[in-house]
Parts: C-alpha cells; sequence; structure tokens
C-alpha cells in the first residue's frame, strides 16, 4: 500500500508538473508583464508640466514646419506633460489630473489622478471594492507617428495604486474610462504639429520634421 501510495504521489507532482509548464506557456506574456509592473524601473523620474506650460514646447514644434526649419526638435519630460495637460484641458471632464510624465528608453509612462466612475468594477478585478472614483494611475507604452503624422501612445503597462494590469484588460479599462480618442489600446496625443517620426530617450523626446510639408 505505501509503494502504490507513492507512485500516486509522484504521478500527481508530474501532473502538476506538467499543468503547470502549460500554463506559464499560454499565460507567458501576461505573467511577464506582472513580473515587469510589479518590478517597476529604478530610473522612472516622473516630471510635471513645464512652468511655462505649452509656449516652449508648441514654439519648438512649430519650427518643424517652417520652411528650412530644424530637421529634430527635442523636449523633455516636463514639456510632453505640459502638451498632454494641455490636451486633456481641451475635454469637458477631466479624465486624468495632475498629469506628470517620465522617460524611459523607449517608452513614455504618464501618471495622475484617474477618474473610473465609469469603468464597471468587474474590469477592476480583487481591487474592485478597494477603489474610490479617483484613483492614482499610471500608463505607458511606446510613441508612434501614424501614418497622417500625428503622434500616438500605445499603451502596454497600466497601474492603479501600482497594482499592475494585464495587457489584455487595457482596451476595455481605457474605453469605459472614456480616455479621449482611445482607440483599443491606442491614445492619441494631438499636437498643432504634422511629424515624420519620434524617439524617445530618458533625457528627451525626439520629434522628427515631416518629408510632407
Amino acid at each position: 500500500m505505501g509503494c502504490l501510495r507513492a507512485l500516486f504521489v509522484r504521478v500527481g507532482c508530474l501532473v502538476l508538473l506538467v499543468a503547470a509548464i502549460v500554463l506559464g506557456i499560454v499565460y507567458r506574456r501576461a505573467i511577464l508583464d506582472y513580473i515587469d509592473a510589479w518590478r517597476g524601473h529604478p530610473n522612472e523620474v516622473y516630471a510635471s508640466p513645464a512652468a511655462g506650460g505649452v509656449a516652449r514646447p508648441s514654439t519648438a514644434l512649430g519650427r518643424l514646419e517652417q520652411r528650412g526649419g530644424p530637421a529634430y526638435e527635442d523636449l523633455t519630460a516636463a514639456d510632453l506633460a505640459a502638451l498632454v495637460e494641455s490636451a486633456l484641458s481641451r475635454e469637458h471632464t477631466r479624465v486624468l489630473d495632475s498629469v506628470q510624465v517620465a522617460l524611459l528608453e523607449n517608452e513614455v509612462r504618464v501618471r495622475g489622478s484617474l477618474d473610473l466612475t465609469g469603468v464597471p468594477r468587474n474590469l477592476l478585478g480583487p481591487l474592485a471594492s478597494a477603489l474610490r472614483s479617483r484613483e492614482p494611475a499610471a500608463i505607458g507604452g511606446p510613441l508612434s507617428v501614424d501614418s497622417t503624422g500625428h503622434l500616438q501612445l500605445t499603451v502596454t503597462y497600466l497601474t492603479l495604486h501600482d497594482f499592475p494590469f494585464p495587457r489584455g484588460t487595457i482596451p476595455r479599462i481605457l474605453g469605459a474610462a472614456h480616455v479621449p480618442g482611445a482607440r483599443g489600446a491606442t491614445v492619441p496625443i494631438p499636437l498643432a504639429a504634422r511629424l515624420g517620426d519620434v524617439r524617445v530617450s530618458p533625457s528627451y523626446v525626439r520629434f522628427y520634421r515631416s518629408a510632407q510639408r
């Protein structure tokens, strides 16, 4: 009987091991997202909107559309925060307040106070009962320029109270929160200038002029 019990234990352990491997493969992306979000980023430094508001970044981007203007312009995290805040202020209801921006390698992080009033509780998982109508939130991902020269953020990172959400839930949460212009996981950042490309480094965001002006 003892040998039989030992055999069942070994078979059970083998089944659990195989199941763990299969789940790890199937949910690999979600697991890695959780690990990255919990680990955070040691060089993540947030900046509030520049004291002068959008005056300097708007002037810099305007030069990109001038004949004989520069090939690119570099903006700081504070400049970008001012542009994001200005875009949000044009909305009737401020979905995201107290905007701050951090620059990473090929990624931008935006944090603030997110309005969760319209977000169904079932989208918020185990935090649902503890969350209020507004909560500290951060979204992040790469910046890119679409085919029409407009700037957009593809959100691959979302936290509420530092709790990370799986990437697959991000489009539904952004949509339910009525983030301005959100299409799936893509959020437009309206600018007056039409761009050719964008590159993000921890020190600055480099905006390139469009070939079609």
